[in-house]
C-alpha cells in the first residue's frame, strides 16, 4: 500500500486534474488522500460547486478518501494556505508522499527554488520591507531579490504561479518536519488563468469564464460526469457566484470598523486605511480597483473582503486544523479509514456537529465555518443555509470504472 496526498481546489474539475490524479497512480500510489478548499477559494473567491459536490467529484475521478481544509485556511494567502494543507495530512499519520504539480516537473528545481524564496525572505528581510515602502508588493520585491542573488532563470521560475504553491508545499513540509516524501509531475495543462486552452486542457479561470458566459465550449475540457452535474445543479440554482454576495460585501465594508479590519489575517494598517477610503464605491469591481495598488494584489484584496465578511480572523491561524472533516470516500478510502481513526492525532468524522464538540479550538473553527457556509448560500441562485453543513449525509460514492 502506497498513500499519496493531493491538496486541490477543484474549482471546477478539469481534465488537467484527472491527469494529475492518474499520473499520481500511475507512480505507484494505490490509495489517493485530496485535501479539498472549502466553499471559498484562495483566490478569494466563492467556490463554482459546493465542497460536497467536489469531493463526490474527485472521488468519481479517482480520488479515494476527500477531506476538507477548513476555509481560516482555504481562504489564506498561499503560505498558510499550504500550512493548513500539509498540518491535515501530516496529522493523519498514514500518508507517505505529496503529489502536486509543477511547471518543470522535476524536483530538483522545485527544491532550489525554495532554497532561493526562503533563504532571500530570512536574510534579506530588511531590504524586502524596504522596497515594500516603496510602493512594491512583497512578492516581487523577493522576486527582485531572487534575481539578483540566483538570476533571472531562478527568478522566474519562482514567479510562474504554477511552481508558487509547490515551493509554499515544500516549505511548510520543512518546517513541519513531515514523514511524507514529496512527488512532483509536469502540468499537461496550460498555464495558470491562461485565456486560451490546449488540446484538452483548459486553466479553470476559463473554464469558469465560459460557464459564466454559458458557451458550451467549457465542455470540451472537463470530464463528462463534471459537467452532468454542473448542469443540474445550474438548473437547481445551485452553483455560485461571487456577483449574487456584491450587495452583501459592500454593506459588510461600508460598515467594518477599522479595528475590526485591524483582526483580519494579512491586514496591515496602511491597507485598513485604503478599505475606509474606498468604503463608498458602489460596485465590487470599483472597490477592489480603488483599495488596489502595486503593493496589494486582487487576490489579497478579496481575501480579505471575504475573510471580513465570513469573521476570519487572525488569530485563527496560530492553531493547525483541529480536526479532518470526510466529505467523500470511495470503496479503497474507506480502507483507510481504519487506518487513519488508529494513527491521526486529531479527530476523524463525518459529522461537524461531532468534531466541534472535541476541543475549544474545533468549536472555534466548525463556527466560523458555519458563518461561512451562511455566506455562501447566499452566493447561491437558489438560497440556502448552513444547514447543509450539519445535515449532509456523506456517503460512500462507487469507484470510477
Amino acid at each position: 500500500m502506497k498513500i499519496s496526498g493531493i491538496i486541490c481546489e477543484y474549482n471546477p474539475l478539469h481534465n488537467g486534474h484527472v491527469h494529475h490524479i492518474q499520473e499520481t497512480r500511475r507512480h505507484g500510489a494505490t490509495h489517493i488522500i485530496c485535501v479539498l478548499s472549502s466553499n471559498f477559494v484562495q483566490r478569494g473567491d466563492v467556490a463554482l460547486l459546493s465542497k460536497f459536490d467536489r469531493a463526490q467529484l474527485a472521488v468519481r475521478a479517482g480520488a479515494d478518501l476527500v477531506i476538507e481544509l477548513p476555509v481560516a485556511f482555504s481562504c489564506a494567502a498561499a503560505e498558510d494556505y499550504a500550512k493548513g494543507a500539509i498540518s491535515l495530512l501530516n496529522s493523519l499519520g498514514v500518508v507517505e508522499e505529496l503529489s502536486f504539480g509543477s511547471s518543470t516537473g522535476r524536483l530538483e528545481t522545485i527544491q532550489l527554488l525554495t532554497e532561493a524564496a526562503a533563504s532571500t525572505t530570512e536574510i534579506y528581510g530588511d531590504r524586502i520591507r524596504e522596497q515594500m515602502q516603496q510602493g512594491i508588493s512583497y512578492p516581487a520585491a523577493v522576486w527582485e531579490i531572487v534575481r539578483q542573488r540566483y538570476g533571472s532563470q531562478v527568478a522566474d521560475k519562482m514567479q510562474d504561479p504554477n511552481n508558487l504553491l509547490a515551493i509554499e508545499y515544500m516549505k511548510a513540509m520543512q518546517r513541519q518536519k513531515v514523514s511524507f516524501e514529496p512527488f512532483t509531475i509536469p502540468r499537461r495543462c496550460v498555464e495558470h488563468d491562461s485565456p486560451l486552452p490546449k488540446d484538452e486542457f483548459a486553466s479553470a479561470s476559463f473554464i469558469r469564464k465560459a460557464i459564466a458566459e454559458h458557451d458550451p465550449i467549457y465542455g470540451s475540457y472537463i470530464p463528462d460526469f463534471c459537467a452532468d452535474l454542473l448542469l443540474r445543479r445550474m438548473k437547481e440554482g445551485r452553483t455560485a457566484n461571487i456577483g449574487q454576495l456584491e450587495r452583501a460585501v459592500l454593506f459588510k465594508m461600508r460598515t467594518v470598523s477599522f479595528s475590526e479590519l485591524m483582526k483580519l489575517p494579512d491586514m496591515t494598517e496602511a491597507l485598513a486605511h485604503r478599505f475606509i477610503d474606498n468604503r463608498n464605491a458602489n460596485s465590487l469591481e470599483e472597490f477592489y480597483l480603488k483599495v488596489g495598488t502595486k503593493c496589494y494584489t486582487m487576490s489579497r484584496i478579496r481575501r480579505l473582503s471575504m475573510c471580513a465578511m465570513i469573521g476570519i480572523h487572525r488569530d485563527i491561524h496560530r492553531c493547525m486544523p483541529p480536526y479532518a472533516r470526510i466529505l467523500s470516500f470511495s470503496d479503497r478510502g474507506r480502507e483507510m479509514l481504519g487506518m487513519i481513526q488508529k494513527k491521526s492525532a486529531i479527530p476523524v468524522n463525518t459529522s461537524l456537529a461531532k468534531l466541534r464538540d472535541t476541543s475549544e479550538v474545533a468549536r472555534a473553527f466548525a463556527l466560523t465555518e458555519e458563518r461561512a457556509s451562511h455566506v455562501y448560500g447566499l452566493a447561491q441562485q437558489s438560497i440556502s443555509s448552513a444547514e447543509e453543513d450539519y445535515r449532509a449525509r456523506i456517503t460512500m460514492v462507487e469507484d470510477r470504472k
